[in-house]
């Protein structure tokens, strides 16, 4: 169901109470209107949506709790669960608010994810198997990375994948790797190396970076804040990286937790945040978010017209370009 702008609008910013406290302006962004229900989910399952490859309407996401990667076309009319196909299936550890199946994404066909295991709460990084000739959903393969044991918090496991084909994984500072190595931090891993592989830090210094995107050779990160902190959002260069946390732009608003960050069609960078249920836009001169383009609770993707698909705590809704 994608849709064209000049369709009736949504001006309900929470999206069916996704969030906290729903924000004060109107969404600014094009109309607004459900794509599926997702009625086996709760609020925060639904995560780490992505435009499947290819000029698609395909849309997958994560039910972090259930351990699954899920698809479904958008472009199809009263979709229902009948229409959803299960992509893989992982058995997570799922104990506290953050832990399950976290991240994925696809590097040469592969498909990569991250999860929390379910005998030792360990974050893992994994790479999945093929969909069987029976429609099976994918099951684990290899084990990428191992980063140790994890909180029932600021877990990270957001996955994305760099041009030349690297695992970027954000992980949040209470973890076991995280507290040895002094904060959480944006890694670069290798698909292809061990378990005990050495990661290469390319920015330090976070909290729970979940909200990135690569884009192009940045690699745009929203972090949450603790305490009396500051969040911040910022571009880490991939080419020279360094960069800390402390050198982001401190967003200056009340906190949004941001969930999920994407690049516009128009190359615009949009966060969406917890607390508010809302997608922004993000200005970097002067750095401030804008009013919201429409809900989003807990991830959002943009297909190759420019509709953005995004999560509630509902199921997913499109907003037009």
């Amino acid at each position: 169901m994608l849709l064209a702008a000049g369709c009736a609008s949504n001006t309900d910013d929470g999206g069916g109470g996704g969030g906290g406290g729903g924000a004060a302006d109107s969404p600014s962004g094009g109309a607004v209107q459900a794509i599926i229900e997702l009625v086996d989910s709760q609020p925060g399952d639904v995560i780490a949506l992505r435009a499947a490859d290819g000029e698609s309407s395909v849309v997958e996401w994560i039910d972090r709790r259930a351990g699954t990667i899920r698809s479904v076309d958008v472009s199809g009319d009263d979709l229902s669960l009948d229409d959803v196909v299960t992509l893989a299936s992982i058995e997570v550890a799922t104990d506290g608010e953050q832990r399950g199946l976290l991240g994925h994404t696809v590097i040469d066909g592969v498909r990569y994810a991250a999860w929390t295991e379910p005998d030792t709460d360990h974050l893992v990084v994994g790479a999945l198997g093929s969909i069987g000739n029976d429609g099976a959903p994918a099951t684990v393969e290899r084990t990428v990375w191992d980063a140790g044991g994890t909180a029932g918090g600021a877990v990270g496991g957001h996955l994305a994948a760099t041009a030349d084909g690297k695992l970027v994984l954000g992980i949040g500072q209470l973890t076991d790797w995280a507290k040895g190595y002094g904060s959480g931090a944006m890694l670069l891993l290798d698909p292809a190396g061990p378990p005990d592989q050495i990661p290469m830090v390319l920015s330090n210094g976070y909290v729970n970076p979940f909200a990135f995107a690569v884009v192009g050779d940045q690699l745009w990160v929203a972090d949450n804040a603790v305490g009396d902190d500051t969040e911040r959002i910022g571009a880490v260069d991939l080419r020279a990286p360094g960069v800390e946390r402390d050198d982001l732009d401190a967003t200056g608003s009340d906190p949004r937790a941001p969930s999920a960050l994407v690049e516009l069609l128009d190359g615009t960078i949009a966060v969406c945040g917890y607390l508010d249920g809302g997608l922004r836009p993000w200005s970097v001169d002067p750095p401030r978010s804008g009013n919201s383009l429409g809900p989003c609770l807990t991830g959002a993707t943009v297909l190759a017209d420019g509709t953005i698909v995004t999560a509630t705590a509902d199921g997913l809704v499109a907003i037009a370009p």
